[in-house]
């Protein structure tokens, strides 16, 4: 199974109609000039944090979207183990 060839930038848009605070990150991300187009975690984590004001619910959400992006991408994850049924 082939990795997901999409970036953390265009995966987080997916949520942007969501009503959480993961579409609230997702809209900002949207809207931020600049946003990173690579997917260093401490260079998104910088990013966001200064953007943010290092507000900690936004950074809270931050590393676990990164979590779940992460998850979403490993093929060897509860998605993936299902496919040799």
């Amino acid at each position: 199974m082939n990795q997901i060839p999409w970036t953390f930038k265009t995966w987080i848009a997916n949520f942007e109609s969501v009503d959480l605070p993961i579409g609230d990150l997702a809209r900002d991300v949207a809207r931020s000039e600049g946003f990173p187009e690579e997917d260093y975690f401490g260079e998104l984590l910088d990013f966001i944090g200064v953007k943010c004001g290092y507000n900690s619910p936004v950074i809270e959400t931050f590393v676990l979207a990164w979590g779940y992006y992460l998850a979403s991408k490993d093929p060897s994850g509860p998605v993936g183990s299902f496919t040799s049924l």
